[in-house]
């Protein structure tokens, strides 16, 4: 009751909210859930993000927001410093930081806002867990649960459903479809995408692997293979490609980032590494397939979705060895990510189809 009595009320003071999440994509997907919340707790307040320029687009299937606030880090400290003189300009009542690194505690300082509340990264903890290897992190140290630790603190009800959220409009959904058509797929095709790239080169199973893996699943259950990816990932994909027995169908930068999550959305199991596209996928309740090789799960990244998700990984001393991954393997072995199999993941797909009811 009391709860109830402290939500009502902070919904009278609460007019114009600002959340706080400059990158990246997939972090950025993560924080979903948070503003849904909000949307339902202050139904009339206008809800305003702020991102970096480059991930701007995503923002475009966020169904419970306003209005987004870009910021250009290419404009250096000037640029903060105007983003702050229009954020006060703006008077909004509660600012609510899902970031916390120095651009947004700079934002958190000298913002003139009544109400501000920022997450905790828990920055030391995973730190030793790195270090360490022994993990000290709260049981439930998922990135959305503890971006809305925060929330609750300050007396917003929180909420049970913690699944991100992204919502593809009907005409580019449609336009995806048609364009898999020309390309020779159709609605009734197993479709299992594969996403062989990943920011950090740690963080990539072998294309061998993804060679070998969808081999088998075109003979075996005649699907469809799509290559997906941005321009980083070109030279990955057309190697996939000239590798294949039969010919996968390969669009690697060859979409929109929202063409790509209509893709996303058409496939039946994605194939992925520990990237942007996994929480993409399970935002729009597509079941995934990843491999998790320098990172573990309990530093808050694992996919969280409705769809159904097998996470492959291996244990190992030597895990983690970083919180996001890095360029290089520490033992120059990289044994994390290529003692897994194809025969793996073709398993783990075989699963999640049966789960689904999908043959």
């Amino acid at each position: 009751m009391a709860g109830k009595f402290v939500e009502v009320f902070m919904q009278r003071l609460i007019n114009k909210i600002l959340v706080v999440r400059f990158s990246s994509i997939g972090d950025i997907v993560l924080i979903t859930p948070v503003l849904r919340t909000l949307r339902e707790r202050y139904p009339y307040a206008k809800l305003c993000l702020v991102v970096k320029k480059e991930f701007v687009e995503i923002t475009r299937l966020f169904p419970h927001i306003d209005r987004v606030i870009v910021f250009d880090s290419g404009d250096g400290l000037l640029g903060l410093i105007k983003l702050i003189g229009k954020i006060n300009s703006e008077q909004f009542d509660l600012l609510i930081d899902l970031h916390w690194n120095l651009r947004s505690m700079l934002i958190y300082l000298f913002s003139q806002i009544k109400h501000k509340i920022h997450y905790s990264k828990h920055r030391i903890l995973r730190l030793l867990r790195v270090w360490i290897k022994y993990s000290l992190l709260p049981q439930q140290s998922h990135i959305i649960d503890l971006y809305f630790n925060p929330l609750t603190e300050f007396g917003i009800l929180s909420s049970d459903n913690r699944v991100p959220e992204l919502k593809i409009d009907s005409d580019m959904n449609k336009n995806v479809i048609e364009c898999l058509k020309e390309l020779g797929i159709e609605d009734k095709d197993l479709v299992i995408g594969m996403c062989p790239g990943a920011k950090w080169e740690t963080k990539q199973w072998p294309i061998e692997g993804f060679v070998e893996a969808g081999n088998i699943l075109m003979k075996e259950l005649n699907a469809k293979i799509v290559l997906i990816g941005d321009a980083h990932d070109l030279e990955l994909g057309k190697r996939i490609e000239a590798w294949m027995d039969k010919k996968p169908l390969n669009l690697v930068d060859g979409t929109s980032l929202l063409e790509l999550a209509a893709l996303i959305q058409r496939c039946d199991v994605l194939i992925t590494n520990d990237s942007a596209p996994l929480h993409i996928a399970a935002a729009l309740g597509v079941s995934t397939v990843s491999m998790f090789g320098p990172t573990t799960l309990d530093l808050g990244f694992g996919p969280h979705g409705n769809g159904k998700h097998i996470v492959l990984e291996r244990d190992l001393s030597c895990r983690p060895c970083s919180s996001h991954g890095s360029r290089k393997c520490p033992k120059n072995t990289h044994e994390c990510m290529t003692f897994i199999t194809p025969e793996e993941v073709v398993d783990a797909v075989k699963h999640l189809l049966e789960v689904e009811g999908v043959s």
